[in-house]
């Protein structure tokens, strides 16, 4: 499995207003994500919805990329831990 660096994205609502979820691309360890999502953005929430999932991006009509969370790799999906606000 390709390694990635633990590099914070934010999942923002259509409207771009506020966060829905927090991800990285990668399976890390979930207490080191959790620990720099709070120094970064100070996340305050439930450390236990932590999720070892693949992702896949897809464009929308507008040009915005709709995440697709998927329990197991299909073409086109990459590993990533995820915690939703």
């Amino acid at each position: 499995m390709k390694e990635y660096p633990l590099k914070i994205e934010k999942v923002l609502e259509f409207e771009g207003c506020s966060v829905m979820a927090y991800y990285s691309k990668g399976h890390h360890n979930e207490k080191l994500f959790v620990n720099t999502i709070i120094k970064d953005y100070e996340y305050v929430g439930n450390w236990d919805s932590v999720k070892h999932i693949y992702i896949k991006l897809s464009p929308n009509q507008i040009g915005c990329m709709m995440i697709n969370y998927r329990n197991t790799p299909c073409k086109g999906s990459f590993a990533a831990t995820v915690i939703e606000v």
